[in-house]
């Protein structure tokens, strides 16, 4: 029988606090509700910007995978591009209150991290996926959505086992 471990917390040293946390200008490491609602005023400035940047990703991917011809496989150059937007897409969207997005973006980075010889399914699969992302960030679609999202998102998962 394996015997109970205590947990021992370890308190950071005085130079590593100094160094993870601003006193004089920055949060501590409790934040206060006036500290919090300061960072919540940050985020929501900033989601304008997010909107817009990850409009510009995803409109550039489109025109690329748009440029290809019917039946053409990605260069894969482009599937890196994919891989690096859909992991900034993944990792930002909750953040700013798009968690349908985040989880869309989670399943192209999935599907497109797996691909090592493009074909022409892959060039199917992505532009998907590109296309729902969009969707998402232009009716701002914030939370899961509804049934229609959900079975979206189960049919780009579906997709991305299958054709491979």
């Amino acid at each position: 029988m394996a015997s109970k471990s205590k947990v021992q917390i370890i308190q950071p040293s005085t130079d590593l606090r100094k160094r993870a946390v601003n006193f004089k200008t920055g949060f501590g490491v409790i934040l206060s509700p006036q500290e919090t609602q300061k960072l919540q005023l940050v985020v929501e400035k900033s989601s304008d910007q997010f909107t817009r940047q990850i409009g510009e990703k995803l409109k550039a991917l489109r025109e690329e995978f748009g440029a290809l011809e019917d039946g053409e496989a990605p260069p894969l150059r482009l599937v890196e591009r994919v891989v690096a937007d859909a992991l900034e897409i993944k990792g930002l969207g909750g953040t700013f209150k798009f968690p349908l997005l985040t989880q869309i973006a989670k399943s192209l980075h999935d599907y497109a991290t797996q691909i090592r010889e493009p074909n022409a399914w892959n060039t199917v699969i992505v532009g998907h996926h590109i296309d729902a992302l969009y969707v998402v960030l232009a009716q701002r679609i914030t939370g899961l959505g509804g049934r229609i999202e959900a079975e979206l998102l189960k049919a780009l998962r579906a997709a991305s086992t299958k054709f491979k």
